[in-house]
């Protein structure tokens, strides 16, 4: 019984300790993958540069990824990966204001050669998740999620 107890202990250490470096960690995470994308948006011959990240931007219904603010410009840009068929195509969707989703980018070579072979479909649920979240979050005025019609 002290052996079990001991080693829950220790589980429950660990646990505790990663959660704290996840938390900890995420103003280096944040810039790093900050500098990642705008060399990305660089290379792809993208003029758009984010700036800072947005923390707070967490509701009940939290994505993963990372919101962060477009440099000269009212806009966010969320930072997230699509899962499809085994593959994680990094990409960014820039949200206006009023909670839209208007210009989604694959950030990277590889993800800008698969992103034609993902269905739209696939791709119009993550920017549906992504604009009723950037409209409960606060970047929306008022209304609810918009269709996603607006994304190239």
């Amino acid at each position: 019984m002290k052996d079990r107890m001991i080693l829950i202990g220790w589980i429950a250490g660990l646990l505790l300790a990663a959660s704290l470096a996840w938390t900890l960690s995420f103003p280096y995470r944040s810039a790093f993958l900050m500098r990642s994308v705008n060399k990305a948006l660089e290379t792809a011959g993208d003029a758009r540069i984010i700036s800072a990240p947005l923390p707070g931007r967490v509701t009940g219904r939290a994505l993963m990824g990372f919101w962060y603010r477009l440099q000269e410009s009212d806009s966010s840009f969320f930072v997230f990966v699509i899962m499809n068929e085994g593959m994680f195509i990094p990409c960014g969707v820039e949200v206006t204001g009023d909670g839209k989703a208007v210009n989604l980018v694959p950030l990277g070579s590889h993800a800008r050669q698969i992103i034609g072979r993902i269905p739209q479909g696939v791709i119009q649920v993550y920017i549906r998740r992504i604009e009723s979240v950037a409209s409960a979050g606060g970047a929306a005025s008022a209304g609810g999620a918009a269709s996603g019609k607006g994304v190239q």
